[in-house]
């Protein structure tokens, strides 16, 4: 069976690359790795897939500019490596713009399209990745639900067939066990000059919060507050970086104790949060990385797609009247507790093997059914 694997961002990496290769193990599947180009930056493009030891796959370079120019590239270049060389079946993973137009041009093409991360609904479509995760599950043939919310949302609450939906876990915690340790956490710490359990993370990328100017203001003032505690390293995401500098805002972080970096490669980053005392972030896959680790996180939004990191995990929402108060009443030194959550067990790529094997079973012996009984007729 051949089968695309569709990236373009960072956490797509992180999610793809322990699919790839799990897949690329097994006899019955040849998969391949199609790298949509969303991002320049080594530490966000395609170079991280080194990282895990991956080296055979496709660029596609595509048109940033705007969201319309930047989704019909997407589709556009990807329809066009289709139509050289089809795949028997599309896999996606969550929501940015690559998912949504990889998934469009798969679909358009007449291909089977497999969700991975299926399910998530924060219930705000101010988000465009709210709007993306609805359009890509609309049309996806597999869902592949990386918790049981997830797997309720797509059954019950939207009416897809149980037998199109799969509960098959967190794939993100299979990257994280391949690259936490101890000797890593040690390693970066002391690369940066830092003390394990005594500094705190920050990131920030959102346009809701980094593209207004009073919105970026609010989060630099905060940190701030919390620099006064305790070091923050702030690895600055280039949207951020660019509207730190029209606004004059990066100014006010010098003299602070925040470190600004440039994006940090997967490895590093998630064994300096392994090693943090707090994060404070917006990202979406940091709320399940910190989960697993047992690190304090707070996520300057209204609303999250990943309850369960609220409920059985480290994660607390915040928003712009109550970031600095939290900040302040933070307990530094005191691990968050989280409790086990289901299938967050690094094992979670395979099970998305075994289900999209059982799955393309079904399509055979449905389509062998179909071919029998019109033969009789």
């Amino acid at each position: 069976m051949k089968i695309d694997l569709i990236a373009g961002t960072r956490p797509n990496v992180m999610k793809i690359a322990p699919v790839y290769i799990a897949l690329r193990s097994l006899k019955w599947c040849q998969p391949r790795l199609v790298f949509i180009k969303q991002h320049d930056h080594r530490h966000m493009s395609h170079d991280l897939l080194g990282e895990f030891g991956i080296v055979d796959f496709t660029v596609l370079n595509i048109s940033t500019e705007n969201f319309g120019d930047r989704l019909g590239s997407i589709v556009s270049e990807y329809s066009k490596l289709i139509a050289e060389s089809t795949p028997d079946a599309v896999l996606v993973p969550g929501d940015v713009d690559v998912a949504v137009g990889g998934a469009l041009a798969a679909k358009r093409a007449g291909l089977p399209v497999i969700h991975l991360e299926a399910g998530l609904r924060s219930h705000d479509r101010r988000m465009p990745e709210e709007i993306n995760r609805i359009i890509i599950d609309s049309i996806s043939d597999l869902l592949l639900a990386p918790s049981e919310a997830a797997t309720q949302n797509l059954i019950f609450h939207e009416g897809h067939p149980h037998a199109s939906v799969e509960f098959v876990g967190n794939v993100m915690i299979d990257s994280l066990t391949r690259v936490v340790s101890d000797a890593a956490i040690e390693r970066v710490t002391t690369a940066h000059e830092l003390r394990g359990g005594e500094y705190a993370i920050a990131t920030f990328h959102r346009p809701s919060n980094v593209d207004h100017p009073e919105n970026l203001e609010r989060i630099i003032n905060a940190l701030k507050k919390l620099a006064k505690r305790i070091p923050v390293i702030f690895p600055v995401h280039p949207r951020t970086r660019a509207n730190l500098v029209k606004t004059g805002l990066i100014d006010k972080l010098e003299g602070q104790a925040i470190k600004l970096l440039e994006p940090v490669g997967y490895t590093d980053f998630v064994n300096l949060m392994a090693g943090s005392a707090v994060m404070v972030t917006d990202s979406g896959g940091i709320q399940e990385e910190t989960s697993y680790l047992g690190v304090p996180c707070l996520t300057l939004r209204d609303t999250t797609e990943r309850p369960i990191t609220l409920t059985l995990g480290t994660n607390h929402l915040v928003d712009f009247d109550t970031l600095e108060p939290v900040i302040s009443s933070i307990t530094l030194g005191r691990r968050a507790v989280a409790q086990s959550i289901p299938l967050w067990d690094g094992l979670a790529a395979w099970r998305v093997a075994h289900s999209i094997k059982s799955w393309s079973h079904g399509i055979r012996d449905r389509s062998a059914r179909a071919d029998r009984r019109g033969s009789t007729q």
